[in-house]
């Protein structure tokens, strides 16, 4: 008896995502390992380390990782408007 596209979903949505999983993992260790070869000055030539960063950042936060301030926001100390407040006499 075949199957219906109910019993098949699950078994498909997980191989989608053991998948996009392995792919995560590729990207990440690729761009991993430029920026350390990089770094290393493994390179004859200067290579600019802009994409595999942007690459590293872009997968890590697929992934959940969140690298930065936690705190928010600093504050910032209040200004004063000298052209609203009124002139001294």
């Amino acid at each position: 008896m075949a199957e219906t596209p109910q019993q098949q979903k699950p078994e498909e949505e997980k191989d989608f995502s053991l998948l996009a999983d392995f792919v995560k993992l590729a990207v990440l260790a690729w761009s991993m390992a430029i920026l350390t070869a990089n770094y290393l000055g493994v390179f004859k030539q200067s290579l600019d380390p802009t994409f595999p960063a942007s690459l590293l950042t872009g997968t890590m936060a697929a992934m959940g990782v969140n690298v930065g301030r936690n705190g928010g926001k600093k504050k910032e100390e209040p200004k004063i408007d000298t052209k609203s407040a009124p002139a001294a006499k």
